[in-house]
């Protein structure tokens, strides 16, 4: 929705939101914290977090794992962002 709001054209609004959620997470890497702090806001990343098994696997390094209250924070802002760039670019391009 926010991303239609911005673009206001249909096959620019669909192809922004699947670049942005579904091939946008497999850039960033989690080997660096900047890189990891961003693919951990990412809906598909924070999904991914959430439906793991919770046992620790011997021998992988979990530096920049993303922590479960912060996947579900994702999913709480995420669709909060969307409604409110809708709501502003709304009232200003059709005021």
């Amino acid at each position: 929705m926010g991303l239609g709001a911005l673009i206001r054209h249909t096959a620019g609004s669909v192809a922004a939101t699947l670049f942005t959620l579904v091939m946008l997470p497999p850039l960033f890497s989690t080997s660096r914290q900047w890189s990891a702090a961003v693919k951990h806001v990412m809906v598909v990343s924070a999904w991914k977090r959430l439906v793991q098994n919770w046992g620790d696997l011997p021998g992988i390094n979990r530096v920049h794992d993303a922590a479960v209250p912060g996947s579900w924070a994702v999913y709480a802002v995420w669709p909060l962002v969307a409604v409110a760039l809708a709501v502003v670019v709304v009232r200003r391009r059709d005021v």
